[in-house]
């Protein structure tokens, strides 16, 4: 069987108890973060990147001229989201970029993964009457490989 190994690295366990405590500290320092639920998702007004442009000129007009608005307008928190959103964005950026590396070195690694475990499994087969024990775990191990572990995996039911 062909070797593969799209990532070869390793984390100590000094390097994962920084990345807990960075990513810990992140989550505190962004405090003010919102979940919304999938209802509230779809009620309301979502401004995506083509309403920048948008948001920027109501942001320079509502600056140089703020007596337009009425007093029940809050021009302090239209102001507060503003740099708020325009500073959160590029930090956002950086976020949904390591998390797609996360992502894509996590696929590869369960990839190299399985390709390994499939010859370990072949090995597993091929010596399983020759050492004591390796009957059962090749037995264990072919339950993933029954046609009905494959429908259900795609969600069919035999």
């Amino acid at each position: 069987m062909a070797q593969q190994n799209l990532v070869s690295a390793s984390l100590s366990a000094e390097a994962k108890a920084e990345i807990a405590r960075s990513l810990a500290e992140i989550k505190k320092r962004l405090d003010f973060m919102t979940s919304l639920e999938n209802t509230e998702l779809r009620a309301i007004f979502k401004a995506g990147n083509g309403y920048a442009p948008l948001l920027d000129k109501a942001y320079a007009v509502v600056t140089e001229n703020p007596d337009i608005m009425p007093k029940v307008f809050s021009l302090e928190e239209f102001r507060k989201d503003y740099q708020l959103y325009k500073d959160l964005g590029p930090i956002v950026s950086q976020i949904e970029m390591l998390a797609e590396g996360a992502r894509n070195t996590m696929i590869a690694l369960a990839s190299d993964t399985l390709v390994a475990t499939l010859e370990i499994y072949q090995a597993v087969k091929q010596n399983r009457n020759k050492v004591a024990g390796l009957g059962a775990i090749a037995d264990d191990m072919q339950v993933f490989f029954t046609k009905q572990r494959k429908k259900e995996a795609t969600g069919v039911k035999a």
